[in-house]
């Protein structure tokens, strides 16, 4: 049916260079309780200049908006099941990362490729310039390791919720934005999110059309600073 196209709906670029990540089950467990990341879950603005390493990025995307599991369902359909919730198991959110610092990667703008966790190079090169433009010259561009950006490809809730669609894919895009937070406090990195930015040149920068996709979201995230200047939130 074309809900189940549509839940099954991910964006690829498969002519883009692409980074496979570190499969989540590789991946060292830190040892954290759950109550201590629900407890240490803070926006800190002071960010270390160091770079994130793989592996973090792999736990990131896969814990805010990877694969998890999967549901049976009618004619052999399989629905594929995420880290997040989402009205309807659509998910309207998208994925793009600016990486400035992170071990063996290239500098550039990324997307998520969810089926492969894996991320596709979209703009090689230093994305700190660029960002901070359509960040409304935060200076906390400059000093993150990497920024994660999130769009929502509206069309995919308004296929089943009509215009009430958008309110649910900013629902959505909040639960995401939650799990980026959790897993950064889970890994004891620095991180704050903000609205501010300017959707026309954030949309060209990502190429998309402001009308069926649109950016709505942002995270800055890298090492801590040992000692925290700024006031956590």
């Amino acid at each position: 049916t074309d809900l189940q196209a549509m839940s099954r709906a991910y964006k690829q670029y498969p002519n883009a260079p692409r980074v496979k990540l570190p499969p989540i089950e590789g991946i060292p467990q830190n040892g954290r309780t759950f109550d201590e990341v629900i407890s240490s879950r803070r926006s800190l603005r002071d960010f270390a200049d160091l770079d994130l390493t793989l592996d973090d990025l792999s736990k990131i995307l896969h814990q805010s908006y990877g694969i998890t599991g999967e549901l049976p369902g009618k004619d052999g359909f399989r629905q594929d099941l995420r880290s997040a919730p989402s009205a309807g198991a659509l998910y309207p959110a998208e994925i793009y990362i600016a990486i400035r610092k992170v071990s063996g990667v290239e500098p550039g703008i990324y997307h998520y490729n969810v089926p492969n966790h894996e991320i596709e190079l979209m703009v090689p090169g230093d994305p700190t310039e660029p960002i901070y433009e359509i960040c409304c010259g935060q200076e906390f561009v400059r000093k993150t390791s990497i920024v994660i950006l999130m769009s929502g490809v509206l069309q995919r809730t308004k296929l089943k919720y009509g215009e009430r669609g958008y309110r649910y894919a900013l629902l959505d895009i909040g639960h995401l934005g939650q799990n980026i937070y959790l897993a950064c406090a889970s890994l004891e990195l620095a991180i704050m999110t903000t609205c501010g930015f300017f959707d026309d040149e954030a949309n060209k920068l990502l190429r998309l059309d402001g009308v069926d996709e649109t950016l709505i979201y942002v995270a800055f995230i890298g090492k801590r600073q040992a000692q925290p200047r700024s006031n956590p939130t």
